[in-house]
């Protein structure tokens, strides 16, 4: 009988094994070609699995390029009860904290070249005050993470929110970041 628990128990942990290395050999395939370019069959001989491995343990390759993404992070744990803002202050560090080790992931490398020269550049152009690129970059970051949750995860809340009541709160955000900060705040910070 122990025998018997012992296998599954390895086995168990060997498919842990594939499935980790599955997914990190999809992180490379997609930051190295792109979604739309990549295949399974290359995403399988990177990770030195049968194709039907990958379908065993994704099904897709849309739902293993989620995976790829995964950027959760333990709201749960990071909520303080009835301090929204030292909330956000948690939720922020966690998320920037959960994606520096990961650079080069798939989004990263699929996004860093358009954000910077579609969007962060020429938006910086236009601004006056101090820190526009960084202001800029931040405006861009509230947008995308608007965009993605709305149109891309389709989080449910936010997909279907009439556009009007989106542009209600979010537009404020926005125009904070852009705005030059007022000369009495300038001065303080330095």
């Amino acid at each position: 009988m122990t025998d018997v628990i012992d296998q599954a128990d390895s086995g168990e942990r060997k498919g842990e094994r594939t499935r980790r290395r599955i997914l990190e050999a999809g992180r490379r395939v997609f930051g190295k070609v792109g979604y739309d370019r990549a295949t399974i069959r290359a995403i399988a001989a990177e990770a030195q699995v049968d194709k039907s491995s990958v379908i065993q343990y994704f099904g897709t390759k849309e739902r293993l390029f989620r995976e790829a993404l995964d950027f959760r992070i333990d709201v749960d744990a990071l909520t303080v009860d009835g301090d929204p803002a030292a909330s956000a202050e948690s939720y922020l560090r966690a998320m920037l904290e959960r994606w520096a080790p990961a650079p080069d992931s798939p989004m990263a490398v699929l996004l860093r070249t358009h954000m910077t020269t579609e969007a962060i550049d020429r938006v910086a152009f236009r601004l006056e005050g101090p820190d526009p690129r960084l202001r800029a970059a931040l405006a861009g970051a509230v947008m995308f993470g608007i965009t993605f949750h709305r149109h891309l995860l389709r989080t449910p809340d936010l997909a279907g929110a009439p556009l009007d009541d989106v542009m209600r709160l979010a537009v404020p955000l926005v125009r904070e970041l852009l705005a030059p900060p007022p000369p009495a705040a300038t001065a303080q910070e330095h």
